[in-house]
Protein backbone atom coordinates (compact mmCIF):
# COMPACT_ATOMS: atom_id res chain seq x y z
CA UNK A 1 0.00 0.00 0.00
CA UNK A 2 1.28 3.39 -1.14
CA UNK A 3 0.66 5.21 2.75
CA UNK A 4 2.42 1.86 4.48
CA UNK A 5 5.32 2.48 1.95
CA UNK A 6 5.41 5.71 2.74
CA UNK A 7 5.43 5.20 6.18
CA UNK A 8 8.40 2.60 5.64
CA UNK A 9 10.36 5.24 3.93
CA UNK A 10 9.51 7.42 7.18
CA UNK A 11 11.11 4.82 9.69
CA UNK A 12 15.03 5.34 7.98
CA UNK A 13 17.13 3.80 5.12
CA UNK A 14 18.40 6.30 2.51
CA UNK A 15 16.00 4.81 -0.26
CA UNK A 16 17.26 4.03 -3.62
CA UNK A 17 19.50 5.94 -5.82
CA UNK A 18 18.29 8.48 -8.33
CA UNK A 19 16.91 6.23 -11.47
CA UNK A 20 18.94 6.24 -14.49
CA UNK A 21 17.12 8.72 -17.47
CA UNK A 22 14.82 7.71 -19.99
CA UNK A 23 14.28 9.15 -23.08
CA UNK A 24 11.16 11.31 -22.49
CA UNK A 25 7.56 10.48 -23.45
CA UNK A 26 4.24 12.22 -24.11
CA UNK A 27 1.39 10.64 -21.66
CA UNK A 28 -1.47 9.83 -23.61
CA UNK A 29 -5.08 10.56 -21.41
CA UNK A 30 -5.98 7.97 -18.90
CA UNK A 31 -9.42 6.43 -19.33
CA UNK A 32 -11.47 6.02 -16.25
CA UNK A 33 -12.32 2.64 -15.76
CA UNK A 34 -15.57 1.48 -14.00
CA UNK A 35 -14.80 0.53 -10.83
CA UNK A 36 -16.90 -2.07 -8.60
CA UNK A 37 -17.63 -0.21 -5.11
CA UNK A 38 -15.52 -1.46 -2.61
CA UNK A 39 -17.29 -3.29 0.75
CA UNK A 40 -17.69 -0.81 3.45
CA UNK A 41 -15.82 -1.81 6.06
CA UNK A 42 -16.82 -2.64 9.75
CA UNK A 43 -15.68 -0.50 12.61
CA UNK A 44 -13.01 -1.90 13.96
CA UNK A 45 -11.66 -2.87 10.19
CA UNK A 46 -8.04 -0.72 10.21
CA UNK A 47 -9.03 0.91 6.78
CA UNK A 48 -10.72 4.12 6.63
CA UNK A 49 -14.21 4.24 6.17
CA UNK A 50 -14.16 7.85 4.77
CA UNK A 51 -11.95 10.28 3.52
CA UNK A 52 -11.49 14.19 4.71
CA UNK A 53 -8.99 16.37 2.73
CA UNK A 54 -8.19 19.82 4.13
CA UNK A 55 -6.33 22.61 1.74
CA UNK A 56 -5.95 25.53 4.02
CA UNK A 57 -4.52 28.25 1.18
CA UNK A 58 -1.49 29.84 0.94
CA UNK A 59 0.44 28.21 3.82
CA UNK A 60 4.38 27.85 3.96
CA UNK A 61 5.27 24.72 5.85
CA UNK A 62 6.95 26.73 8.65
CA UNK A 63 4.33 29.32 10.10
CA UNK A 64 3.23 26.46 11.64
CA UNK A 65 6.37 26.09 14.10
CA UNK A 66 6.36 30.42 14.53
CA UNK A 67 2.44 30.06 15.22
CA UNK A 68 0.43 28.39 18.02
CA UNK A 69 -1.22 25.87 16.20
CA UNK A 70 -2.82 23.05 18.89
CA UNK A 71 -5.01 21.54 17.03
CA UNK A 72 -2.79 20.57 13.67
CA UNK A 73 -0.14 19.92 16.52
CA UNK A 74 -2.59 16.98 17.60
CA UNK A 75 -3.37 16.02 14.38
CA UNK A 76 0.02 15.43 13.78
CA UNK A 77 0.80 14.04 16.44
CA UNK A 78 -1.14 10.66 15.87
CA UNK A 79 -0.42 10.75 11.74
CA UNK A 80 2.43 11.13 8.93
CA UNK A 81 4.13 14.44 9.21
CA UNK A 82 6.31 15.29 5.95
CA UNK A 83 9.11 17.24 7.05
CA UNK A 84 9.38 18.98 3.67
CA UNK A 85 6.55 18.17 1.17
CA UNK A 86 6.55 20.72 -1.53
CA UNK A 87 3.75 21.42 -4.23
CA UNK A 88 4.47 21.73 -8.08
CA UNK A 89 3.66 25.02 -8.22
CA UNK A 90 3.18 28.37 -6.46
CA UNK A 91 -0.41 29.45 -7.17
CA UNK A 92 -3.67 27.65 -6.40
CA UNK A 93 -5.15 26.60 -9.99
CA UNK A 94 -2.32 24.45 -11.07
CA UNK A 95 -1.47 23.04 -7.65
CA UNK A 96 -5.02 21.82 -6.87
CA UNK A 97 -4.91 20.33 -10.45
CA UNK A 98 -1.58 18.55 -9.65
CA UNK A 99 -3.74 17.32 -6.06
CA UNK A 100 -6.97 16.05 -8.49
CA UNK A 101 -5.14 14.23 -10.82
CA UNK A 102 -1.73 12.67 -9.03
CA UNK A 103 0.47 14.86 -11.10
CA UNK A 104 3.19 16.99 -12.12
CA UNK A 105 2.69 20.38 -14.06
CA UNK A 106 4.60 19.47 -16.71
CA UNK A 107 1.81 16.50 -17.04
CA UNK A 108 -1.21 18.19 -16.68
CA UNK A 109 -0.09 20.83 -18.55
CA UNK A 110 -1.92 24.07 -16.78
CA UNK A 111 1.25 26.10 -16.41
CA UNK A 112 -0.47 29.36 -17.09
CA UNK A 113 0.42 32.92 -16.13
CA UNK A 114 -1.81 35.19 -13.93
CA UNK A 115 -2.96 38.58 -15.30
CA UNK A 116 -5.84 38.28 -17.84
CA UNK A 117 -8.32 35.46 -16.59
CA UNK A 118 -11.59 36.16 -18.87
CA UNK A 119 -10.54 33.11 -20.35
CA UNK A 120 -9.12 30.03 -19.02
CA UNK A 121 -8.65 26.31 -20.57
CA UNK A 122 -10.65 24.06 -18.37
CA UNK A 123 -9.00 20.84 -16.13
CA UNK A 124 -6.95 18.42 -18.79
CA UNK A 125 -8.24 15.18 -19.45
CA UNK A 126 -7.30 13.16 -16.77
CA UNK A 127 -8.90 11.20 -14.08
CA UNK A 128 -9.81 13.40 -11.00
CA UNK A 129 -9.41 11.88 -7.25
CA UNK A 130 -13.04 12.31 -6.78
CA UNK A 131 -13.91 10.61 -10.12
CA UNK A 132 -12.18 7.97 -9.53
CA UNK A 133 -13.94 7.74 -5.65
CA UNK A 134 -16.98 8.29 -7.00
CA UNK A 135 -16.42 5.64 -9.62
CA UNK A 136 -15.95 3.22 -6.89
CA UNK A 137 -19.02 3.85 -4.69
CA UNK A 138 -18.03 6.87 -2.62
CA UNK A 139 -20.13 10.05 -2.36
CA UNK A 140 -18.46 13.07 -3.13
CA UNK A 141 -18.58 16.43 -1.97
CA UNK A 142 -16.12 19.81 -2.28
CA UNK A 143 -16.53 22.96 -0.40
CA UNK A 144 -14.58 25.76 -1.19
CA UNK A 145 -13.85 29.54 -0.58
CA UNK A 146 -11.11 30.35 -3.10
CA UNK A 147 -13.38 31.73 -6.00
CA UNK A 148 -11.25 30.55 -8.73
CA UNK A 149 -12.08 27.06 -8.23
CA UNK A 150 -15.43 27.58 -9.42
CA UNK A 151 -17.50 24.97 -12.01
CA UNK A 152 -16.30 26.88 -15.60
CA UNK A 153 -12.92 25.27 -15.27
CA UNK A 154 -14.03 21.58 -14.37
CA UNK A 155 -12.95 21.28 -10.17
CA UNK A 156 -16.33 20.66 -9.66
CA UNK A 157 -15.60 17.42 -12.21
CA UNK A 158 -16.78 14.11 -10.06
CA UNK A 159 -18.16 15.85 -6.94
CA UNK A 160 -21.72 14.98 -6.80
CA UNK A 161 -21.73 18.26 -4.68
CA UNK A 162 -19.51 21.33 -5.24
CA UNK A 163 -20.39 24.57 -3.49
CA UNK A 164 -18.97 27.76 -3.06
CA UNK A 165 -18.86 28.59 1.13
CA UNK A 166 -16.92 30.53 3.51
CA UNK A 167 -14.33 29.53 6.02
CA UNK A 168 -15.79 30.47 8.90
CA UNK A 169 -18.74 28.12 7.84
CA UNK A 170 -17.11 25.07 6.94
CA UNK A 171 -17.37 23.22 10.41
CA UNK A 172 -20.82 23.77 10.17
CA UNK A 173 -20.93 22.58 6.91
CA UNK A 174 -19.55 19.38 7.74
CA UNK A 175 -21.51 18.79 10.82
CA UNK A 176 -24.78 18.91 8.42
CA UNK A 177 -23.30 16.18 5.82
CA UNK A 178 -21.62 14.13 8.97
CA UNK A 179 -25.19 13.59 10.03
CA UNK A 180 -26.60 11.95 6.68
CA UNK A 181 -24.09 10.10 6.65
CA UNK A 182 -25.06 7.02 9.08
CA UNK A 183 -23.34 4.88 11.81
CA UNK A 184 -21.04 2.54 10.05
CA UNK A 185 -22.06 -0.13 13.02
CA UNK A 186 -25.66 0.01 12.19
CA UNK A 187 -28.29 -0.81 10.40
CA UNK A 188 -28.76 -4.14 7.80
CA UNK A 189 -26.77 -2.28 5.02
CA UNK A 190 -23.41 0.01 5.34
CA UNK A 191 -23.56 2.98 4.66
CA UNK A 192 -22.10 4.77 1.59
CA UNK A 193 -18.63 5.72 1.71
CA UNK A 194 -17.72 9.35 1.54
CA UNK A 195 -15.38 11.96 0.34
CA UNK A 196 -14.85 15.53 1.65
CA UNK A 197 -13.13 18.39 0.26
CA UNK A 198 -12.84 21.00 2.24
CA UNK A 199 -10.77 24.43 0.47
CA UNK A 200 -10.00 26.95 2.98
CA UNK A 201 -9.12 30.62 1.75
CA UNK A 202 -6.96 30.67 4.80
CA UNK A 203 -3.93 32.71 4.78
CA UNK A 204 -4.54 34.46 1.42
CA UNK A 205 -4.58 37.98 0.64
CA UNK A 206 -6.31 40.15 2.27
CA UNK A 207 -5.85 39.33 5.51
CA UNK A 208 -8.61 39.87 8.54
CA UNK A 209 -7.13 38.00 11.50
CA UNK A 210 -9.89 37.60 14.67
CA UNK A 211 -9.52 39.86 17.00
CA UNK A 212 -8.54 37.51 19.80
CA UNK A 213 -5.36 37.24 17.55
CA UNK A 214 -5.03 40.60 16.49
CA UNK A 215 -4.67 40.94 20.19
CA UNK A 216 -2.37 38.19 20.54
CA UNK A 217 -0.22 39.56 18.01
CA UNK A 218 -0.08 43.31 19.18
CA UNK A 219 -1.41 44.43 15.65
CA UNK A 220 -3.56 48.15 15.46
CA UNK A 221 -6.67 48.02 13.90
CA UNK A 222 -5.73 50.64 11.32
CA UNK A 223 -3.84 48.31 9.24
CA UNK A 224 -7.41 46.40 8.37
CA UNK A 225 -10.35 47.41 6.32
CA UNK A 226 -13.48 46.18 6.21
CA UNK A 227 -14.06 44.83 2.53
CA UNK A 228 -10.22 43.38 1.93
CA UNK A 229 -8.90 43.74 5.70
CA UNK A 230 -4.56 43.94 4.91
CA UNK A 231 -3.33 43.09 1.35
CA UNK A 232 -0.41 41.81 0.04
CA UNK A 233 0.28 44.75 -1.80
CA UNK A 234 0.62 47.15 0.96
CA UNK A 235 3.67 45.22 1.80
CA UNK A 236 5.16 44.81 -1.15
CA UNK A 237 5.06 48.80 -1.67
CA UNK A 238 6.10 49.06 1.50
CA UNK A 239 5.01 52.96 1.90
CA UNK A 240 3.56 53.01 5.22
CA UNK A 241 6.27 52.55 8.27
CA UNK A 242 5.61 49.03 10.06
CA UNK A 243 3.74 47.47 7.10
CA UNK A 244 5.84 45.11 6.58
CA UNK A 245 6.04 44.15 10.03
CA UNK A 246 2.31 44.33 10.35
CA UNK A 247 2.17 41.60 7.22
CA UNK A 248 3.82 39.33 8.57
CA UNK A 249 2.01 39.51 12.17
CA UNK A 250 -1.19 39.43 10.57
CA UNK A 251 0.26 35.97 8.73
CA UNK A 252 0.80 34.16 11.30
CA UNK A 253 -2.45 35.39 13.36
CA UNK A 254 -4.41 34.36 10.46
CA UNK A 255 -2.55 31.07 11.37
CA UNK A 256 -4.03 30.63 14.32
CA UNK A 257 -7.17 31.33 13.09
CA UNK A 258 -6.98 28.51 10.69
CA UNK A 259 -5.55 26.14 13.34
CA UNK A 260 -9.02 27.15 15.24
CA UNK A 261 -11.32 26.32 11.96
CA UNK A 262 -9.71 22.90 11.05
CA UNK A 263 -10.10 21.73 15.30
CA UNK A 264 -13.67 22.88 14.69
CA UNK A 265 -13.85 20.79 11.73
CA UNK A 266 -12.18 17.88 13.10
CA UNK A 267 -14.73 17.89 16.40
CA UNK A 268 -17.77 18.18 13.40
CA UNK A 269 -16.69 14.79 12.14
CA UNK A 270 -18.52 13.71 15.28
CA UNK A 271 -19.47 9.36 15.08
CA UNK A 272 -17.09 9.50 12.30
CA UNK A 273 -14.19 11.00 13.47
CA UNK A 274 -12.41 8.00 14.74
CA UNK A 275 -13.03 6.25 10.72
CA UNK A 276 -11.88 8.86 8.52
CA UNK A 277 -8.40 9.25 6.79
CA UNK A 278 -7.20 12.95 7.13
CA UNK A 279 -5.03 14.77 5.36
CA UNK A 280 -4.05 18.36 5.59
CA UNK A 281 -1.97 20.52 3.14
CA UNK A 282 -1.56 23.73 1.35
CA UNK A 283 -1.26 24.80 -2.48
CA UNK A 284 1.47 26.89 -1.83
CA UNK A 285 3.39 29.06 0.75
CA UNK A 286 4.32 32.77 0.41
CA UNK A 287 6.90 34.69 1.44
CA UNK A 288 7.29 37.19 3.71
CA UNK A 289 10.52 38.88 3.15
CA UNK A 290 12.86 36.98 1.70
CA UNK A 291 14.95 38.89 -0.29
CA UNK A 292 12.34 41.38 0.58
CA UNK A 293 9.96 39.80 -1.77
CA UNK A 294 6.20 39.24 -0.49
CA UNK A 295 3.20 37.08 -1.58
CA UNK A 296 3.28 34.18 -4.25
CA UNK A 297 4.32 35.80 -7.28
CA UNK A 298 6.34 34.39 -10.42
CA UNK A 299 8.72 33.15 -7.82
CA UNK A 300 9.81 29.32 -7.26
CA UNK A 301 11.64 30.11 -3.55
CA UNK A 302 11.26 27.70 -0.48
CA UNK A 303 8.97 29.79 0.96
CA UNK A 304 6.42 29.24 -1.52
CA UNK A 305 7.38 25.62 -2.62
CA UNK A 306 7.78 24.26 0.66
CA UNK A 307 4.35 23.24 2.46
CA UNK A 308 2.26 21.20 5.38
CA UNK A 309 1.45 17.62 4.47
CA UNK A 310 -0.04 15.78 7.69
CA UNK A 311 -1.96 12.25 7.06
CA UNK A 312 -3.63 10.98 10.10
CA UNK A 313 -6.37 8.09 10.54
CA UNK A 314 -7.39 4.46 10.66
CA UNK A 315 -3.49 2.26 10.15
CA UNK A 316 -1.91 5.88 9.93
CA UNK A 317 0.91 5.53 12.54
CA UNK A 318 2.93 8.34 14.33
CA UNK A 319 5.87 8.68 11.70
CA UNK A 320 7.60 11.32 9.57
CA UNK A 321 9.14 11.16 6.02
CA UNK A 322 11.91 13.31 5.00
CA UNK A 323 10.21 14.56 1.80
CA UNK A 324 7.20 14.37 -0.56
CA UNK A 325 4.84 15.88 -3.40
CA UNK A 326 1.70 16.74 -2.96
CA UNK A 327 1.32 14.97 -6.68
CA UNK A 328 1.47 11.89 -4.56
CA UNK A 329 -1.27 12.45 -2.11
CA UNK A 330 -4.02 11.12 -4.84
CA UNK A 331 -1.92 7.80 -4.87
CA UNK A 332 -1.82 6.99 -1.00
CA UNK A 333 -5.64 8.26 -0.65
CA UNK A 334 -6.74 6.01 -2.67
CA UNK A 335 -5.14 3.19 -1.93
CA UNK A 336 -5.63 3.31 2.05
CA UNK A 337 -9.36 2.77 0.85
CA UNK A 338 -8.68 0.07 -0.91
CA UNK A 339 -8.60 1.11 -4.53
CA UNK A 340 -6.19 0.56 -7.25
CA UNK A 341 -5.70 3.53 -9.95
CA UNK A 342 -2.43 3.98 -11.67
CA UNK A 343 -2.38 7.64 -11.14
CA UNK A 344 0.80 9.23 -12.69
CA UNK A 345 2.77 10.33 -9.75
CA UNK A 346 2.66 6.63 -7.56
CA UNK A 347 3.44 7.10 -3.65
CA UNK A 348 6.26 6.97 -2.59
CA UNK A 349 7.45 9.46 -5.09
CA UNK A 350 11.10 8.39 -5.36
CA UNK A 351 12.40 10.81 -7.77
CA UNK A 352 13.63 14.35 -7.21
CA UNK A 353 10.93 17.08 -6.31
CA UNK A 354 9.72 19.36 -8.58
CA UNK A 355 7.90 22.40 -9.10
CA UNK A 356 7.36 25.40 -12.20
CA UNK A 357 5.88 28.64 -12.53
CA UNK A 358 5.09 29.34 -15.99
CA UNK A 359 8.49 29.15 -17.63
CA UNK A 360 10.70 28.75 -14.04
CA UNK A 361 11.15 25.36 -12.79
CA UNK A 362 12.94 24.33 -8.88
CA UNK A 363 14.15 20.63 -8.36
CA UNK A 364 15.15 19.51 -5.23
CA UNK A 365 17.77 16.46 -5.12
CA UNK A 366 18.27 14.02 -1.80
CA UNK A 367 16.16 16.63 0.05
CA UNK A 368 19.34 18.41 0.18
CA UNK A 369 20.04 20.24 -3.06
CA UNK A 370 17.95 22.36 -4.91
CA UNK A 371 18.15 23.80 -8.24
CA UNK A 372 16.02 26.72 -10.06
CA UNK A 373 15.91 27.76 -13.18
CA UNK A 374 14.81 31.49 -14.53
CA UNK A 375 15.19 30.88 -18.17
CA UNK A 376 18.53 29.82 -18.83
CA UNK A 377 19.93 31.06 -15.29
CA UNK A 378 20.67 27.79 -12.67
CA UNK A 379 20.94 29.02 -8.88
CA UNK A 380 22.16 26.60 -6.41
CA UNK A 381 21.21 26.18 -2.82
CA UNK A 382 22.33 24.02 -0.06
CA UNK A 383 18.81 23.40 2.00
CA UNK A 384 21.11 21.41 4.57
CA UNK A 385 22.92 24.77 5.09
CA UNK A 386 20.05 26.89 4.74
CA UNK A 387 17.10 25.42 5.11
CA UNK A 388 15.14 28.62 3.98
CA UNK A 389 16.78 28.56 0.82
CA UNK A 390 17.30 31.51 0.59
CA UNK A 391 21.00 31.93 0.51
CA UNK A 392 22.81 30.77 -3.22
CA UNK A 393 25.29 27.70 -2.65
CA UNK A 394 27.67 27.03 -5.58
CA UNK A 395 28.70 23.22 -5.97
CA UNK A 396 25.46 21.32 -6.77
CA UNK A 397 24.82 22.37 -9.98
CA UNK A 398 25.90 19.23 -11.15
CA UNK A 399 23.38 17.40 -8.69
CA UNK A 400 20.52 19.40 -9.60
CA UNK A 401 20.82 19.29 -13.61
CA UNK A 402 21.51 15.52 -13.46
CA UNK A 403 18.19 16.01 -10.84
CA UNK A 404 16.18 17.73 -13.35
CA UNK A 405 16.82 15.01 -16.34
CA UNK A 406 15.64 12.13 -13.97
CA UNK A 407 12.40 14.00 -13.10
CA UNK A 408 11.47 14.88 -16.48
CA UNK A 409 12.07 11.53 -17.76
CA UNK A 410 9.66 10.08 -15.01
CA UNK A 411 7.31 12.82 -15.46
CA UNK A 412 6.39 12.37 -19.12
CA UNK A 413 4.40 15.47 -20.72
CA UNK A 414 1.32 15.84 -21.52
CA UNK A 415 -1.16 16.71 -24.30
CA UNK A 416 -1.75 20.27 -25.16
CA UNK A 417 -4.12 21.93 -23.33
CA UNK A 418 -6.81 22.53 -25.47
CA UNK A 419 -10.30 24.66 -25.25
CA UNK A 420 -10.97 28.15 -23.62
CA UNK A 421 -13.86 28.64 -21.37
CA UNK A 422 -15.47 32.29 -19.80
CA UNK A 423 -15.53 32.85 -17.10
CA UNK A 424 -18.80 33.81 -14.95
CA UNK A 425 -18.91 37.55 -13.87
CA UNK A 426 -18.79 36.01 -10.21
CA UNK A 427 -16.16 33.89 -10.46
CA UNK A 428 -14.58 37.62 -12.11
CA UNK A 429 -15.53 39.54 -8.80
CA UNK A 430 -13.97 36.86 -6.86
CA UNK A 431 -10.90 36.78 -8.70
CA UNK A 432 -10.61 39.95 -8.64
CA UNK A 433 -10.92 40.37 -4.78
CA UNK A 434 -7.85 37.74 -4.10
CA UNK A 435 -5.82 39.91 -6.36
CA UNK A 436 -5.49 38.40 -9.69
CA UNK A 437 -7.00 40.70 -11.98
CA UNK A 438 -6.76 44.54 -11.39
Amino acid sequence: MALLAMMSLACGGDGPSAPPPLEPALLSPVELVPASPPQALPPSADVPQHVVVILIDTLRADALARANTPNLDALAARGLVVDRAWSTTTWTVPAVISLFTGSFVRTHGWDLPTGDMTQRPPLPAMPTLAEVLQQAGFGTHGLYANGYLAHELGFSRGFDEWKRSVDSRMALEVQQRVSTWGDPGSGDLPPQRQFLYLHLLGIHSGLRPSPEAQARYGLESKWFTDRVGLLIGRAKRDREAGVRLAYEKAYHAVVEDMDVQVGAIIEALGPVRERCLVVVLSDHGEELGENGAYGHGWSVAEALTHVPVIVAGPGVEPSRRPNASIAELSDLITDAVGIDHPWPVQSPWEGPLAAERHGKQAVLVDGRYKGTWHGQQLTTFDLEQDPSGVRPTPGGEARVEQGLRDWQALAPTGEPLSGHVELDPRTLEAVRALGYMD
